[in-house]
């Protein structure tokens, strides 16, 4: 089939978009830490090099911008859904580009907000809004009782511990204090039960496999954080899935935008996934693999979605009686 002829082809809904991705300072950084490694005409982060498999370029942080503008979009311009009332402290761990964070040092001015992320490649940001070179998978050295909020946002991937990571979470923050991830598996869907086994779906699987081979899960185990965050004592846990389109498929207005910046942050992140799966030792052709799978993603008939996850628990007040001690 002939996709750019084929009234199933969905590249019409692709659309330019503004984009920046600009580094700031940092409050505490090495010159060694922005000695970035090339490879396949790609950037990645040099500090702890593997711990994320994909790139870090300008190219990876436009397609990050992408992905901030189509979550917006679904949450109606809310950046977080936990009650926050003079947060004093806020930590957003894999903070990326930073404009999560920036945003949030923007909304909460007296509010000090620290970004943390392996790789230089932060936003400008106001004055209360600082970024550290930082590897989540460390001990913390944050004091117990610091933080107001910590957050996540596509940090699947990234961690190799969850459970010690929901125990650090549980330490840092201060009793009726919030944690909040917004989490997005690495997995694709299709409303269409034709397509059920088909190359993007094939790759996209392939590097959650690998990447869970590797320590670091990414897929559909994010399902079960609910039960760890429980388990590490956070109280009011909530999960609240949401359907992310991959193109103009859908019916609804709102959808349809959404599917536009979904179809463009797939398009755009296919070859990063490629990339990984070749560089991991899969003997396979990354351009057969791009090829194949971008057709599948322009392809209307299939009606695919991917999912997005919030996932927010308070850390009990010291006063608080728990439900199990009811």
């Amino acid at each position: 089939m002939d996709i750019n002829n084929s009234s199933d082809d969905d590249s019409d809904s692709i659309f330019s978009i503004q984009t920046s991705s600009s580094a700031s300072s940092f409050t505490r950084t090495n010159s060694h830490l922005a000695n970035y490694r090339y490879e396949n005409n790609r950037r990645y982060q040099s500090y702890r090099e593997g711990n994320w498999l994909l790139p870090n370029d300008e190219q990876e942080q436009d397609r990050m911008q992408i992905v901030d503008t189509m979550l917006s979009l679904l949450l109606d311009g809310e950046l977080h859904l936990s009650p926050l009332s003079h947060p004093r402290r806020i930590l957003d761990v894999g903070t990326g580009t930073g404009v999560w964070a920036s945003d949030m040092a923007y909304k909460f001015p007296n509010t000090r907000v620290i970004g943390t992320d392996l790789s230089p490649i932060q936003v400008a940001t106001p004055d209360n809004c600082t970024f550290e070179i930082e590897d989540a998978d460390d001990n913390w050295l944050y004091p117990p009782n610091y933080f107001s909020m910590v957050h996540t946002r596509n940090l699947l991937g990234g961690i190799t511990n969850w459970k010690r990571f929901f125990d650090e979470t549980y330490r840092s923050l201060h009793p009726n204090g919030w944690l909040e991830l917004h989490e997005s598996p690495y997995k694709i869907y299709s409303n269409n039960p034709a397509y059920t086994d088909i190359p993007l779906m094939r790759t996209v699987t392939l590097f959650s496999d690998i990447s869970a081979r590797l320590g670091r899960v990414c897929g559909e185990e994010v399902f079960g954080f609910k039960a760890l965050m429980e388990a590490a004592g956070f109280v009011d846990v909530t999960e609240t899935r949401y359907r992310l389109p991959i193109g103009t498929w859908p019916d609804s207005t709102n959808e349809k935008e959404i599917g536009r910046y979904n179809l463009l942050n797939c398009l755009d992140g296919i070859e990063g996934f490629a990339l990984a799966i070749v560089g991991q030792g899969e003997n396979i052709d990354p351009q057969e693999m791009m090829d194949e799978a971008r057709k599948d993603i322009l392809n209307k008939r299939a009606r695919l979605y991917t999912t997005f996850i919030i996932l927010r628990g308070r850390k009990p007040a010291a006063c608080e009686v728990l439900p199990a001690q009811r």
